[in-house]
């Protein structure tokens, strides 16, 4: 409670900020008499100065990250219901688009993979989808890196981490208390 007290109190003193080397962002400076601010990319490895009273900064991670998705459960053509698991391994190119150009990248790059699995599936059979995982995973591959093109992302891999046969339960309650 006192230190963040006193960093509010302080906050007009510039102060160093180093950018670890996996990492990347912006900085925004508010233009004083024009209006809008001036945007500043955050390099890996440099000191930048911050004054938290006028500047605003994102960091985000460079690094490799593997995001394993929620089980996908859907239709296939043959009537059949199940669940298709997957996993993409990408990392961040371009901070500040990853930063400025999607809201939550992490998120929308697994709800890109769901739907494309799911419309994958729908024109398929169970059989089908066993044994030609190998021609999902591609098409995956190359759906998901169309779909975040612009994005500052470099998806490195899609996998299907398991398939199988699913049963849906869905409980609809109201009024409970």
């Amino acid at each position: 409670m006192i230190i963040e007290l006193l960093n509010l109190l302080t906050g007009f003193i510039p102060r160093p900020m180093l950018i670890r080397p996996d990492e990347g962002g912006f900085r925004l400076f508010p233009k004083l008499f024009s209006g809008g601010c001036y945007l500043t990319e955050l390099l890996p490895g440099k000191w930048y100065w911050l004054i938290p009273w006028f500047m605003e900064n994102e960091v985000c991670s460079t690094r490799t990250q593997v995001a394993d998705t929620r089980a996908q459960s859907t239709w296939t053509n043959d009537g059949q219901n199940v669940t298709v698991g997957t996993s993409v391994r990408y990392y961040v190119s371009d901070p500040m688009k990853a930063l400025l150009e999607v809201h939550n990248y992490d998120q929308s790059l697994q709800n890109i993979v769901l739907g494309i699995v799911c419309e994958y599936a729908g024109k398929h059979s169970l059989e089908q989808l066993k044994t030609m995982s190998g021609e999902l995973t591609a098409l995956l591959l190359s759906e998901v890196r169309l779909a975040s093109t612009g994005w500052g992302l470099k998806v490195q891999g899609v996998s299907i981490t398991d398939i199988g046969n699913a049963k849906n339960v869905r409980l609809l309650v109201s009024g409970i208390g």
